[in-house]
């Protein structure tokens, strides 16, 4: 995982000759051997540097013809999933939040059961799950077990290919909900739950019952100062809202 798309790709150079030999292998038994590996693939079986950078052209052209033109749109589906399974993860638990990422998976004394055609036991064993939605694959989740890095677990969360670029266009309000979006608008300033309520025109406990899920899913925090109880939007709370206002 890197923060640019340029970084990302150079990422890939870092990856261990172990591995990168390994997976050749393991994609390449499954081919006949009149359709032997092309000369590129055999040398980057090699660790040959030009093979290296055949692959990472390969790579930003896959990008280019792609994701490009709907890159924006995939970062607001992506906005949209986090913000919704934080959500989630606050009000009903990891439990509930896991098995509405894919439909059909059971979560069953602490394991997360997915179906799949070739049976794994993966334990993370402390390193950590990593989960990726992706809006361009609509097949299996898709599981990536690298020694000393999380488990990644990318599972498919929209249309899938084409992707039309207004398919991100689902408002950070719609997924929040009305009201908790008006509450993250108004904790740009520090406000109490009662002065939140007042605003809004709901309940005491309704506006706590919000700012609770919101806390949990990392877009508010919340402390006390005497008796009151003070809300105050989150770095991640503020950069949702931002790009949700610079949308067109």
């Amino acid at each position: 995982m890197r923060d640019t798309l340029q970084d990302g790709l150079e990422a890939a150079r870092s990856w261990r000759p172990e591995p990168v030999r390994a997976e050749l292998e393991r994609v390449y038994a499954g081919i006949p051997s009149l359709s032997p590996p092309p000369p590129w693939v055999r040398d980057l079986h090699r660790g040959d540097a030009d093979a290296w950078q055949i692959l990472s052209r390969a790579q930003q052209a896959a990008f280019e013809a792609v994701l490009r033109q709907v890159w924006p749109a995939v970062q607001d589906l992506h906005q949209a999933q986090f913000t919704r399974h934080a959500v989630t993860v606050a009000e009903h638990g990891i439990g509930v939040a896991l098995t509405d990422l894919v439909p059909g998976s059971r979560l069953l004394g602490g394991v997360w059961e997915l179906d799949a055609p070739d049976g794994l036991d993966i334990r993370p064993e402390g390193r950590g799950l990593l989960l990726l939605p992706t809006f361009h694959w609509t097949g299996n989740p898709l599981i990536s077990d690298l020694p000393d890095h999380p488990v990644a677990v990318t599972y498919p969360a929209g249309p899938g290919l084409p992707l039309h670029p207004s398919a991100g266009e689902t408002s950070l309000s719609e997924v929040l909900g009305r009201t908790r979006f008006a509450i993250l608008l108004l904790l740009e300033h520090e406000h109490t739950t009662s002065d939140l309520a007042r605003r809004l025109g709901v309940s005491n406990a309704t506006a706590s019952a919000h700012t609770t899920a919101l806390r949990g899913a990392g877009l508010i925090t919340t402390f006390r100062d005497g008796r009151a109880v003070i809300h105050h939007r989150t770095h991640l709370g503020s950069l949702l809202v931002h790009r949700t206002q610079n949308q067109p």
